[in-house]
């Protein structure tokens, strides 16, 4: 039996026969309960190996959970009043933000309707930085969208000077790091204008009556991947939500395309060309455009969405726990564990630590546990470290990494999971 599945069963009978209330925290803050047992007293937030490590610290004691922002060492908090807070991160701290915070109104178009938002931002080193939120509550005159979160940033090189301004509807990627933002907006910071880029002229309607969030979406990982180029992604060519085809930003009924079919969303342009994945007879390859062709530097056999888990450049096969380095094709191999089941792999900047994540599953005696692996990935035959008991992560929010040894994510702060905060391991 693998080592991650023994770990779990001993844990579980030796110190979860039962737990008092397992919560689901959704963004708004609400929490439900789920009873397993009436028997309360044998886990222990308080006394549980999670807890007591010396490796962990807490930094959402009030319950702040921290998102990166797109200026190097400058965090903020987010709420649904759109309540925005902006941090720095310096010696193990977050602190306020010592410069000025701007607010500034607009509107933006989608589906025919004016969304007003107010934006907070901030100016750090030559960049802009900021957020806001909308909800229903706000105005009720809004008909089709309950929620929207906007972003805004520099454009980045290839979209010239000036600033985008990026909306995401999703009220569930509320606190994911890397959001889909679906609708794309130059912004005049001047005149609080926002005008979108991509033409919705053939643009259809989902099941709710909205435009299709597939049509024009750009993430943050894509911004810092395409280099000096002017690409944006779509779903709007295929029936499935796997492929995408890379295509040229412009006002056009009909964009350039690019590159057609990519598999998911990454692409990363450096010297070489431009990196990304598209499907094979078997499973899928690691492609390599430049010159005007395709070269395949590597075949992966499996399903790329069921089988893989990915982190940047960096491919994890949760079959024969096979760590692919997608940019220059090496290869690390992780210690006998069980990864048919994680949904979470997040590698730090430098590549050498990565955490895997499980999420929660009800043991034998009805406990909701959890499983965290650290693992370093420099030394292949370091012995990583596994915990696996309840109210370890929230599974709605993302592992983001502070430094090179040091990971943030989001957790309970008591044992009645009524209350939820950033939390960081450090390894």
């Amino acid at each position: 039996m693998k080592a991650a599945k023994i770990i779990s069963i001993i844990l579980a009978v030796v110190m979860v026969a039962s737990i008092a209330a397992y919560f689901v925290t959704r963004p708004e803050g609400e929490t439900l309960p789920i009873i397993p047992s009436s028997d309360p007293g044998i886990y222990s937030y308080e006394e549980s190996a999670y807890t007591q490590s010396t490796s962990l610290s807490v930094k959402g004691t009030n319950g702040e959970i921290f998102m990166p922002s797109t200026i190097d060492g400058v965090y903020y908090t987010a709420n649904l009043k759109n309540e925005i807070r902006f941090y720095e991160y310096a010696s193990g701290a977050f602190n306020a933000f010592g410069g000025e915070t701007k607010t500034i109104k607009t509107k933006i178009s989608a589906t025919y309707e004016k969304i007003p938002v107010s934006v907070s931002y901030i100016e750090k080193d030559g960049k802009t930085f900021g957020c806001g939120v909308f909800t229903s509550d706000m105005d009720s005159s809004v008909d089709v969208y309950a929620f929207a979160f906007v972003e805004l940033i520099n454009k980045p090189k290839g979209y010239g000077d000036g600033l985008l301004l990026l909306a995401d509807f999703n009220k569930n990627e509320f606190y994911k790091v890397n959001k889909t933002y679906s609708d794309i907006y130059n912004f005049n910071l001047a005149k609080g204008t926002a005008s979108l880029y991509v033409s919705n002229n053939t643009r259809l309607v989902d099941e709710n009556g909205s435009f299709r969030q597939d049509w024009s979406m750009l993430t943050n990982e894509f911004i810092n991947g395409m280099g000096d180029s002017k690409y944006f992604f779509s779903n709007r060519n295929y029936s499935d939500d796997k492929r995408m085809d890379v295509m040229v930003l412009s006002n056009a009924v009909k964009p350039d395309i690019a590159i057609k079919g990519i598999l998911g969303s990454w692409l990363i342009k450096d010297e070489h060309g431009t990196h990304y994945l598209k499907q094979s007879d078997k499973g899928f390859s690691n492609v390599l455009y430049s010159g005007d062709k395709e070269t395949v530097l590597g075949d992966f056999e499996g399903d790329y969405f069921g089988d893989y888990l990915r982190s940047g450049n960096y491919l994890l096969n949760k079959k024969s726990l096979v760590v692919t380095d997608l940019l220059v094709g090496s290869t690390k191999t992780l210690k006998d564990i069980d990864l048919s089941n994680a949904t979470v792999f997040s590698v730090s900047p430098d590549g050498n630590k990565a955490v895997i994540a499980f999420a929660g599953e009800k043991n034998e005696n009805g406990a909701m546990i959890q499983t965290v692996i650290y693992c370093n990935l420099a030394y292949e035959t370091a012995e990583p470290a596994i915990f696996s008991e309840p109210l370890l992560f929230a599974e709605s929010c993302d592992f983001a990494w502070l430094d090179n040894s040091s990971v943030m994510s989001v957790r309970p702060l008591d044992g009645t999971g009524s209350k939820v905060g950033s939390v960081v391991y450090g390894f």
